[in-house]
């Protein structure tokens, strides 16, 4: 039997592709390292977006919201508003009436609210998207520039999940919610006037209250993820369908919780069965649920910021999760909440939204999240199952639910650290034609980062010894590391691994590129 050779099978071929250390993926061995996990910074002039119109009743910024950056640099928000919410005998079934509507921002955190000539509330212009041709409101909503389709009147793509009452009684399809239609598609060349796909529902198998959508250059599909059921499913309206029980020691028995689902298509008509990729399980606590993914690339890895659901204390936080292919994803047990939750009396006091994808935006990455000042569900069916809370009696006004910003660290989510003994990080064997190497780091009081180019045998080649290397002792995410006046480390021939030495420093990660 003969084994064809590949290079790939013995050695990284790298490309001029950042290096992140959200894994063990690219170190071949450490000493007096430890990898951090960082939390973002909220802008203090938090929320960004609120509600401040008039017709206006409860902005959803929890998982019905999509945002993006445009070519001419605006961003570019879709967002629906609730003006009525009604749940039968605390049950599933609601009389839920979200209207559509948009913002844009130069910077995103001045936004405007344009008239945009569509839809007229007591005579007055508004910044609502007429919906009316559409089979139904949309509960959820994913919205995405499309990189490869060349009809400009599909540059952007949505995906939504419509609702409208009692639409599948008597049953039409799968979907046990009797108000749900299934995944729906529109196409538009503007954002603003939509084209519905003929052919909706393109799936009737999938509906919940959240989904994100991206196109994956890498396996040149679509992608969703979602929830491709109700966690409250129709039924008696004496149950209590929205905490179902469990059965945590049987291997099914985190299904009826809030779980991630996956679904891919190459036309947006045709999609894959849903197949369950992330479940609370033994890492997270009896109550947890997994709410929704903003989907996004850092490298090789698919990486999501994921709201968590705590059932009995009606909150919800955000943790990272990672992957190697989007369907095997990784949790990191105890470390902290991406983005912390406000003090009492915040406007992000008690939950934490997370359904937009972070944009790379200079040297920070922008995370706009959903916050909210009052309980997951209390308000809605609270009431029903008669719980003793102030919040049971609030009406669509009082429900204080905004677009927030916060900041990392250009790729600064996660990092490998050295202290006051100096540790050092030695990458496994790469291969890249790149010219020089970039380091993504910061260095606090006295501290700094050395680094050597070494063969695959461990061998430190010459001209690019720790003490030929010009000491780093700054705060750049974008270094070039340069070896007496030198930086043209693709004069190195072969595969090389790089040893880093650092001290009272932070490494985020690195690249071999030119700059």
């Amino acid at each position: 039997m003969f084994t064809k050779y590949s290079p790939k099978n013995h050695f990284e071929i790298i490309g001029n592709q950042p290096q992140y250390f959200l894994d063990d993926s690219i170190i071949e061995w450490v000493k007096n390292i430890k990898r951090t996990h960082h939390v973002a910074e909220k802008y203090n002039g938090n929320p960004v977006i609120r509600r401040d119109q008039p017709w206006e009743a409860w902005l959803h910024f929890n998982t019905t919201v999509t945002l993006l950056r445009d070519d001419d640099g605006r961003f570019r928000c879709w967002y629906t508003d609730v003006t009525n919410l009604s749940f039968e005998g605390g049950g599933a079934d609601a009389l839920y009436k979200p209207k559509l509507s948009y913002a844009e921002s130069t910077d995103g955190i001045q936004w405007e609210k344009p008239n945009l000539g569509m839809v007229k509330i007591d005579g007055r212009d508004t910044n609502r998207i007429d919906w009316e041709a559409a089979p139904g409101q949309p509960v959820a909503l994913t919205v995405i520039r499309d990189p490869i389709d060349p009809d400009p009147k599909r540059r952007y793509k949505m995906a939504y999940l419509p609702e409208a009452y009692n639409v599948n009684v008597p049953k039409k399809s799968v979907m046990a919610h009797s108000h749900s239609l299934g995944l729906c598609i529109a196409y538009s060349s503007d954002g603003f006037h939509w084209e519905h796909e003929e052919r909706n529902p393109v799936l009737d198998i999938w509906g919940s209250d959240v989904l994100t959508m991206t196109y994956d250059m890498e396996y040149e599909r679509y992608v969703i993820y979602g929830r491709c059921h109700y966690m409250a499913e129709s039924g008696n309206p004496s149950s209590d369908q929205w905490f179902t029980p469990y059965y945590p020691a049987q291997p099914n028995g985190w299904v009826s919780k809030r779980a991630i689902y996956r679904i891919e298509s190459t036309d947006l008509i045709h999609w894959s069965e849903p197949k369950r990729v992330l479940t609370p399980g033994t890492l997270h606590n009896l109550d947890d649920q997994f709410y929704s993914l903003a989907y996004f690339r850092l490298g090789r890895y698919h990486c999501a910021l994921m709201p968590v659901f705590h059932a009995v204390d009606n909150t919800k936080d955000t943790e990272l999760v990672y992957s190697h292919d989007g369907i095997e994803w990784h949790h990191y047990p105890r470390e902290p909440w991406r983005i912390q939750r406000g003090g009492q009396g915040t406007w992000d006091e008690f939950q934490i939204d997370t359904v937009i994808p972070p944009l790379r935006l200079g040297d920070h990455h922008l995370v706009f999240y959903g916050g909210a000042d009052f309980h997951h569900d209390w308000a809605m069916v609270g009431k029903a199952q008669g719980l003793d809370t102030p919040e049971v009696n609030y009406s669509l006004e009082q429900l204080n639910e905004s677009l927030g910003l916060a900041t990392f660290r250009a790729d600064g989510f996660v990092s490998l650290d050295s202290g006051l003994r100096e540790g050092i990080i030695t990458t496994t064997p790469f291969f890249s034609t790149g010219e020089q190497l970039i380091i993504n780091a910061r260095c606090h009081s006295k501290g700094y980062i050395e680094v050597e180019i070494t063969d695959i045998m461990d061998e430190v080649w010459k001209g690019f010894s720790r003490s030929d290397c010009k000491r780093f002792t700054g705060d750049e995410t974008s270094h070039v590391v340069a070896w007496k006046g030198q930086s043209g480390i693709n004069m190195v021939p072969g595969y090389t691994r790089v040893r880093f030495y650092m001290k009272n420093a932070e490494l985020y990660s690195f690249r071999v590129d030119k700059l």
